[in-house]
Order: C-alpha cells, then structure tokens, then sequence
C-alpha cells in the first residue's frame, strides 16, 4: 500500500482493523459455502422436509418419508417414540405398511426399493432400480408395489417375491403420481394433464380419463366454451392421484388447483371440486369411502364428502407445503405431514392441532439455501471490496458497506424473524437461531469498522486528486453512503413488516392464485388516472386564470365551482355523475361519468394550487414584459406559465398520487378496476384482507415509481437554475 492512497498515516493504522474483520469474513464466507456445495457437514440447522407420511394398519406407528434419506418412525402407543431407519442414499419419496403393520415398504428418488421390519429396525430385502422415480404406490392388500419414474415408464413388482412383474411404457408425458387400487389389479399414473389406467396383469391399456366436453358432439374446449358447455378434466399437469377403497372412483388433484372424482368405469367426471388455492400435492381416502382428505402446496388439508366431491372443512398451521396426509386412529383424528418438518395430529371437529412433534428441529431449508448462496456470493464480492480497499478505493468501502449492511437484513433477519413463529418454546427457538444471531452481530461490528470516523474519511475521496476534485468526489461519496444506509433502513422495515403480516395468517397461496385476476384491473385504473389527471390540469388552469380575473363573470364562475367542489365529499359528486343525471334523461358510460367525476373533483383544488404558482412570479416581470410590448398572451405563454409550472409540478405530483389512491371509488360503478376486482374476490372467499393487500402493494409500487418521475421531472424543470 502506497503512502499516496490515504490522506495520512494515521488513517491507514485505522483501515487495518476492517481489513483483518473483512479478511476473515471472506475467507469463512468462501469456505462454508464451498464445503456446502461439495456436501460437507458445516452447514445451517435446518429442517428435513417430510415427504410422505402413513398410519399403520393397527394404529401403532406412524412412518414419515424424509427428505434426508432416513425414515422417522413415531410409536403411538410408547408416548410417541421416535426411531430412525437409515439406509437411503437419497430422498425417501414414500412409504407405506403392509397389512401385517410389520412390513414397511419405501422407495428412494435414486430408485432404491426397501422392505423393511419395523420391530427390529433392519431391512428385510431390497430392490434395485435403474431409474429416478417420482412417486410409489403399494396396493390396500399389500401384494403388489407400483412405482413411476419421472420419464413416465412405470414398473409393477410383487412383494412377497420383489421380482419385478410388469413394465408399462407410459412415457407419453412426464409422470408424477401413481396409485394402484385395493387389490393391486388397475394402476393409474399422470400422464400431463390425463391419466392413463392399466391393468396390471396383462399390462394394457384399461381406460383413459381426459379433458372433454359436457356436450360430447364438442370435442374442443373452444367449441364447447361456444355452447355454454362445461370443458371438464384438468387443464393442467395432473400432480397426485387416489383410488376409492371400492375401486369404483379415482380422484386426482393437479398443478391446475383442482381435484375431480372420476368413474372409473365410464371414465367420466363424477364430480369436479374447487378448495385449494395451489397444486394439490397429496390425497387418501378414508377406508369406509364417504370422505377424503387432500393437501397442497397451500399448506392446507382440506377434508372432502363422498359423494358429492365437496369440501367440508379446512386445517391451518403447516409452514409450507403438505406431503402426506392420514387419517388417524380416532374418528375425529387426522394427521398431516409437510415440508416444514412437522407430523402433526389434528382434532377434526373443531380444526385445532393437538399434538406436533418434527424429524429434526431446525430452520426451513429455503433458509439453508439462501445463506449458502449468500456466502458464495458475499465471499467472491468481498474479495473484490477487499483489493479496492487495499488500494484506497472509495467504491470499494462503499461495496463492503452494501455486502455488510444492506446483505444481511434480508439473508438473516428474515430468518431469524420467521423463527418466532415456529410452534417451539424460546429456549428452542434460540437453539436453532443463534448461528444467524451470531452472524448478525459479527456483520454489526464490521459495519462499525467501516463507519469509524478516520476509516469513512479515508475513503471519500482518492488523495491522488486535486483539492476541488476531492471535495467533490466526497460529496459524490457522501451521497452514496446515504443512498446506502437509507435503502438498509428501508429493507429493514419491510422485513420487519413481512414479518408483522405473516403473523396476520395470510393466505398466501390464495393471494398468489388471484394475483393476475386483481391485476387485470391495474390497466383500467391507470387509464382513468391519468384522463382524470389531464382533465383537472386544464380545469384548474382555466379556473385559475379565471380567479386571477377582473372579469366579474369568470371570477365568479372560478369562485363557485371551487367551492362548491371542495364543499362536498368526493364519494358524493361521484354518485350525481353516476346516478343523478340520468334524472335529467343524461345518462353516462360508468367509466366516463367516474372520469369526470375524479377530474372536475380534484380540478377544483388544483385550481388554488396553479393560482398561488402564477402569483409567486414577481411583480417585476410582468413590468418588464409589457415594457418590451408583450401582449397579454405572450406574457403567460412565454414568461408566467414556464415559471409557474416549475413551481406547482411538487403539489401537482402530490394531487395526482392522491388520485390515483381515489379512483378506487368509482369501484362503486362497478367498474372493473383493480379496487373492484379485489373486493369482489375478497367478498366471494372471505378473503378481503389477502385481497385488498394486493391491491395496496399495487398501489404503493405505483406510487413509488411515479415519485421517482417526479423527482426526474422537478430535476429537469430547475436545470436553468444550475446553470
């Protein structure tokens, strides 16, 4: 390091302690996430998403299929002790007992097939596949054992032997989801959005249940939508599937939301239903055939009537997506499994959890992730900061203090927020969030280092420079460090208010699945804020020309419309476009009658904000222009209007921002703006706040951007003040 980088010796002492912090910082950061990567045993808590789940046929054990390649078994009738088989390399995708409840068959993503004993813990035989399978499925009398890989070719094996004794080629599409009926004779699978039916003795085509029409002389959903004709089937990729316990009807969830009840038979739809808000992942029905239970990527279970196909009730909790849902050993008893982790036992009559016990406690693995990746990529980026500090670089001080600052709210302090609401007492909470807590003080002393006085002015400005060149590269540098921690403050509060909002139980999947439906809306009120907008310039200019006049006649007609107009509510004149000319046979389009309405409203009030503009041009030029021989329309064009727009562009942002939040009362209309279709969504679901939530991010987004152009305009409209 040259004697030249800094501007004294004194400073270069100081800079030695955020470079020794840094170093180390980086050389951790590099190290965590290349072990990661390579699979080494440093890495975050988190926990190991459960990816199937199962009740015994004597109730006495419940089997859950992890995502860490072990299988976490829970004795019921011991107080819920919990063992462990581990002999998967990968994944465990599923599991289920055989009708003795001491045989456990599971497969692995690698395509390894287990039979284990669960009394003694030790597999009893296993069966090797050369393919990545995507989902099993063991028949009700436990003599045959269907897999699917995802190519789609599925593969039939008899338990009692292991051998493998059908092959079907169903290949056709991707393949998610398989079941197999009581006695193992049908297997269906996913076949995009069909499915296909085998017979599994002689391995042909049995049936195929796809899309179709109501009216079956329509054979295209475009023909059929022509009729007002129901197109029944999924629209999407078919994700899970379940035989009735009479083999009589198959349900299948899918990617599209829905679930349908198909007759197996006729290969028809008995009854299509509507409940999740998301990719319905898992689904089993009750052994005596009158009610089933779904889950999805909603994380919700829905409990369903047969017949009839309809929800009766809906269970609340899960952090992330269902894997496998039971029902319990009780009549009111049932029991889910999720990505989170948990196994929890649920009181059907009231949707209240009642017991919730995890394979390992931990943070949710998206958390593990994002700090892997962070690392990775805040260690190559600190290598850079590194050699600009090194070398005296103003960006490089200002790099560090984004990677140190900005960084780490969102890569820990989500986290580390979102374990409070984790169903644990606090001392367990802590026990899973002291390494981000720990990493988040570390990042807090770095950013002390770098803000220390001698360190920070160190780096504002190259000593190499003139003086005039160091004062203004410091001002730059200045405002860049501004610029900086007021976008960390802002972070901070939106991660605090996330945080705040997952504690209201949003339903995030719903807001998800009607998000374009809202936004549809988005173009309808940006067309009438911005006709509104242009209305009441032009109204506020003529009124404000008009209060500024010595013509008694304009000066009135200005005076009373501003008072009228400010002297009633906005909601009210809205309904006398709307619903009060039409008494006076004048009948207006919805859309135009809330147009006017907006723009003659706020015309109104921008008229005084215009009429100030024009009066706070001096007195002096108007003096001058008529000595030059200006008329009086050279003198506004030329002179006043310039000056006075530059003056009322702030309260005319300001106005319009207020209008574009108020033109969600022409929703009143009917009109199908983005206010309108929020509450009519949120009205039909009980869902208003989800809904409206949407809406006010739209909004608020808006507004955001509209400011910067504000901003840019104001900018532009001064440049002859800066000259």
């Amino acid at each position: 390091m040259s004697s030249t980088d800094f501007p004294s010796q004194s400073h270069s002492r100081a800079i030695k302690l955020p470079l020794i912090l840094i170093s180390i910082t980086v050389t951790f950061s590099l190290l965590y996430a290349i072990q990661h990567y390579a699979g080494g045993p440093i890495r975050l808590a988190v926990v190991c998403r459960i990816k199937d789940l199962v009740l015994s046929p004597d109730n006495s054990r419940i089997a859950a299929a992890a995502s860490d390649g072990n299988i976490y078994l829970w004795n019921t009738q011991e107080e819920w002790k919990r063992s462990v088989l581990s002999a998967h390399r990968r994944s465990v995708i599923g599991v289920d007992f055989a009708p003795d409840s001491a045989t456990l068959v599971s497969a692995s993503q690698d395509g390894e097939i287990r039979l284990w004993n669960v009394n003694t813990g030790e597999p009893r035989q296993v069966i090797e596949s050369d393919m990545k399978l995507a989902d099993m499925a063991l028949a009700t009398d436990g003599s045959v054992l269907g897999v699917i890989g995802h190519s789609g070719e599925i593969r039939i094996f008899d338990v009692a032997s292991g051998n493998r004794v059908q092959t079907i080629d169903g290949n056709q599409h991707t393949g998610l989801a398989i079941a197999l009926n009581g006695d193992g004779g049908l297997v269906a699978a996913s076949d995009g959005a069909n499915i296909q039916i085998w017979d599994t003795s002689t391995g042909e085509p049995f049936r195929t249940l796809g899309n179709y029409c109501e009216d079956e002389t329509k054979s295209t959903k475009e023909a059929c939508e022509e009729a007002d004709e129901d197109w029944l089937g999924h629209t999407k990729q078919v994700t899970a599937l379940a035989f009735s316990p009479d083999s009589q009807l198959l349900a299948s969830g899918s990617d599209d939301t829905t679930i349908i009840f198909w007759e197996v038979e006729t290969g028809k739809v008995k009854w299509p239903s509507i409940g999740h808000w998301s990719t319905v992942t898992t689904m089993v029905f009750h052994p005596d055939g009158r009610s089933m239970l779904s889950g999805g990527k909603d994380n919700k279970i829905r409990t369903w009537r047969v017949p009839g196909g309809k929800s009766t009730a809906i269970y609340e909790g899960h952090l992330s997506a269902l894997s496998g849902v039971a029902f319990g050993w009780g009549p009111e008893m049932i029991l889910s499994g999720g990505a989170d982790g948990t196994v929890r036992v649920w009181e059907a009559a009231n949707q209240k959890v009642t017991f919730i016990t995890w394979a390992h406690k931990g943070l949710q693995p998206v958390w593990g992730d994002v700090l892997r990746t962070w690392m990775l990529i805040s260690g190559v980026l600190g290598l850079v900061s590194l050699g600009g500090l090194r070398r005296g670089r103003p960006w490089g001080h200002s790099l560090a203090l984004s990677l140190y600052v900005v960084g780490p709210i969102t890569v820990v302090g989500l986290p580390l927020l979102e374990v409070l609401i984790y169903p644990l007492s606090f001392g367990e909470q802590l026990a899973i969030g002291y390494p981000l807590l720990g990493l988040s003080v570390w990042y807090g002393v770095i950013a002390f280092a770098l803000m220390r006085q001698p360190v920070a002015v160190s780096y504002e400005a190259p000593a190499s420079l003139s003086l005039s060149e160091q004062l203004m590269a410091s001002q730059r540098t200045r405002r860049l460090r501004n610029a900086i921690f007021i976008a960390a403050v802002w972070l901070l509060i939106l991660v605090v208010l996330y945080s705040v909002l997952r504690r209201f139980n949003l339903d995030v999947a719903f807001m998800q699945h009607f998000f374009s439906f809202i936004m549809g809306g988005a173009w309808m009120t940006l067309r009438i804020s911005a006709i509104s907008i242009a209305l009441a310039v032009v109204l506020a200019l003529l009124g404000a020309l008009g209060r500024l006049s010595k013509n008694p006649v304009a000066n009135g007609i200005s005076g009373f419309y501003i008072s009228l107009i400010r002297g009633t509510p906005l909601l009210v004149q809205i309904y006398i476009w709307y619903l009060g000319l039409p008494r006076v046979n004048i009948v207006l389009p919805a859309l135009v009658a809330g147009t006017l309405a907006l723009g003659v409203n706020y015309g109104a009030y921008m008229t005084e904000i215009f009429r100030a503009g024009i009066q706070a041009i001096g007195k002096g030029q108007y003096e001058a222009a008529e000595a030059l021989g200006m008329s009086r329309t050279q003198l506004y064009r030329r002179i006043v209007l310039p000056q006075a727009f530059r003056i009322v562009i702030p309260p005319i942002g300001n106005q319009f921002i207020a209008m574009m939040k108020d033109s969600s009362l022409v929703s009143v209309m009917s009109i199908w703006e983005l206010s309108y279709r929020a509450q009519k969504i949120g009205r039909q679901n009980f869902r208003s706040l989800e809904t409206f939530m949407v809406a006010a991010a739209f909004y608020w987004v808006l507004t955001v951007v509209f400011q910067f152009l504000q901003g840019q305009l104001e900018e532009y409209m001064a440049r002859s003040e800066r000259r």
